[in-house]
Order: C-alpha cells, then structure tokens, then sequence
C-alpha cells in the first residue's frame, strides 16, 4: 500500500498514517472548507466529513470521508481539533472530544449549555472555545470588549446574514445550514431585563430597524447571548437579528402552521420537508453580513460596526468568512501558545483580553473583515442611528 494512503472501515484517505496531523476540521461545508482553507496556509490539516463530496474541492489538505470516531488515531494525532457541525450533534461530539484530551473550537449552536462541559475539559487538560463563529462568537468578543473597557449598563447586539438583494417568496435565502436557521425561528431567546434572564418568543416582538446605509428591516431576538449570560453582569442585554421585510411574518406563519414540527404528521416529519424546501431554495447568491455591538452607560456610548460582503476573488460568502475566519483565528491563538491553561474558554475572554483581542483582529483584517469603533457621550436611552 502507498505510503500516502490509509483505509479504515473500507473508506479510502490520503495522508502517511504515521504524520503528525496538528489540526482537524471535522465538517466541509461552507463554514468547514473556509476554515481548513484558511489553515491549510499555516499547517497540516486534515478535513473529516460523512460526505466525502462535500470535501471535493478542497486543495491541500488531507481527506477523511466516514465517522470521525471509527478513526481514533487521526484525533490523536491532532493537536487540536475544529467541529463545523450542526447544533444538534455538536454536543456529544465536543464532549468525546475533551474527554480524549482534545483542544477543541467548536461554531455548532448548540441546544445545550457549552458551559456544563467545563469539567469534562479540566479533567481532560485542554481548552474548548464554544460557540466559536460569527453571531454567536464574534459578537460575543465584541461585548466582552465593552465590558471590558467602559462598564456598560446595557449592550444591543444586531447582527445579520442576509442575501446581497431580497429573494423571493421569503425574502431570504439561507446563508449558513438550514438546521440552524430554523432553529432561531423555534428556539427561545434569552435576553436580559433589569437583571433578569428573560425568555423570549422569538417572533413574538418584530422590530423595524435602520442599519446605516441600508433601507428599512425588520428584527427579531435571538438566542445568541449564550455565555454572555454567566460571564458578565449586564443589566440590560439582548441579541437582535436582522431580516428583509416580510420575512419573519413568513416564518411565523409556517411556525404556527406546524412546518417546523419534528413530530410526524401525515406520514411525514414537517421540519424535514421545510430543511429540504429551504435548502433548495435561493440558488446561487451573494450574501452580506451586518453587525453592530453596542454598550451603554449613562456618560458613554460605543459601538462595533462592520459591514462585509460576499468575495468574488475567492467565491466565498460573508457567512463563512465570518464564521470561518473567527473560528480559524481563535485556533491559531491556541495553536500558537497564545491561549494557555485548560476548561471553557468563552470566546468574550478573549474580547477581556487586551493581547487576545489585538491579535484576533489583526488576523481578522487580513481578510478584509474591518470593524469600526467609535465612542461617544450618551444621548437619550437608546442608541440613535438603530431605531424602531
């Protein structure tokens, strides 16, 4: 057998079996394969996916198509390990994962509280960083940075992944997997009000907003706080996310209607048939993504702004060079030495961290993802430039 290629459980890999592997990326979809790219520039990768079609047009790195698990080797050999998985499997993966002593980022958004694995991380003498993607992730360092640095007495986050131009009939179009797009429809969101966690509808409350150079949309709460909700002492605090008007009146109609049921009706499971309809739609689209984190104080006001766009040079969507870039950057922090010690690393340490968040940024603007800050005395009680 040649040197470069291994078998396991009859699928065919490509990487000498005895190299030491220092990273693994363990799902190749859009957010999967702009990680493993992005890495592959810095050191050895190797991509697991159950599809090994999925991993196709992927150059450079190392390919292993089954369950990761059937091949515990590989995982040994990792110095640390990357999951771009949906929400609902996250979980128990991470936890196999640490428990085998694995330094793991991980961007699936989870049902589950990332920080009750904490212990499991200890025992297994590494460091896990949840939610390690966009929204949430990077706002989340966001908000640790306010917190940080000017004691807010709230912070607003707004964030969006929209298609560059409304798409009918939903006016959207899924920018990253649909499990997870349809979970911010079902999933209640946990907000902050006067010091206590509030749980939320996440329809129940559609918000018409202005973004600055942008038109009118609508916005709704979202569960993205996540750690937020256990690391900081905020009183007011809440995630928005933002939509094309006449969207989210269209998701909440077929929420209400039972499309997004996983429970059997009429021989079929109607959240299967919407993830499918959803996943089909849209085409091919260029995406945007839109963020603005802002923290309040009763003398202070300053935000986080960015606006990025789908790149045409490399065919990468917004979605996943912001997703995939922040979790890239967030593992080279730990591959490098950068980040020491062992348990949750919730990624607003990182945003606490005035070193951290410096090096996460640099890294960050050298894929021309920019955030512009500025700071400002308080005028009113609500930030002037989003309105409803």
């Amino acid at each position: 057998m040649p040197a470069n290629e291994c078998r396991s459980n009859t699928k065919w890999f490509s990487y000498d079996c005895n190299a030491r592997v220092v990273l693994l990326v363990l799902g190749a979809g859009l957010v999967g394969r702009a990680i493993a790219s992005d890495l592959a520039a810095d050191c050895d990768v190797a991509v697991c996916d159950v599809s090994s079609r999925s991993m196709s047009t992927l150059d450079g790195v190392r390919k292993y198509s089954g369950n990761i698990f059937d091949n515990r080797p590989l995982i040994e050999r990792s110095d640390a390990v990357v999951t771009a998985l949906p929400g609902s499997v996250s979980y128990g993966i991470v936890k196999k994962l640490l428990r085998m002593g694995r330094n793991v980022v991980d961007t699936g958004f989870m049902a589950e509280n990332p920080m009750t694995l904490e212990g499991t991380a200890g025992r297994g003498r590494c460091i896990y960083v949840p939610d390690a993607g966009y929204a949430p992730g990077l706002s989340n360092v966001l908000a640790g940075r306010l917190y940080r640095t000017m004691s807010p007495a709230s912070i607003e986050i707004f964030v969006a992944g929209l298609p560059s131009e409304d798409i009918p009939p939903f006016h959207h179009a899924p920018t990253f997997n649909v499990e997870g797009l349809i979970d911010e429809y079902t999933r209640p969101a946990r907000i902050v009000r006067n010091g206590d966690v509030v749980r939320m509808d996440p329809l129940s409350e559609i918000r018409s907003v202005s973004f600055p150079g942008f038109g009118p949309l609508e916005a709704f709460y979202t569960d993205g706080l996540r750690t937020l909700l256990e690391t900081v002492n905020v009183a007011n605090m809440h995630e928005l996310t933002l939509r094309y008007p006449g969207h989210l009146a269209s998701m909440r109609f077929l929420r209400d209607m039972g499309f997004f049921s996983s429970s059997p009706a009429g021989g079929m499971v109607p959240r299967n048939v919407t993830e499918a309809l959803f996943s089909a739609s849209g085409g091919d689209f260029r995406d945007l993504c839109l963020t603005m984190v802002t923290g309040m104080n009763d003398k202070v006001t300053m935000d986080f702004t960015s606006i990025d766009r789908y790149d045409g040079k490399t065919g990468t969507r917004s979605m996943a060079r912001m997703t995939g870039y922040t979790a890239a950057a967030i593992t080279r922090l730990i591959l490098n030495g950068d980040v020491d010690g062992r348990g949750v690393l919730a990624p607003e340490y990182i945003g606490f961290d005035d070193r951290l968040f410096s090096m996460l940024f640099s890294d960050l603007r050298k894929k021309n993802i920019i955030f512009r800050s500025r700071r400002r005395k308080t005028e009113g009680k609500r930030p002037p430039h989003l309105h409803s």
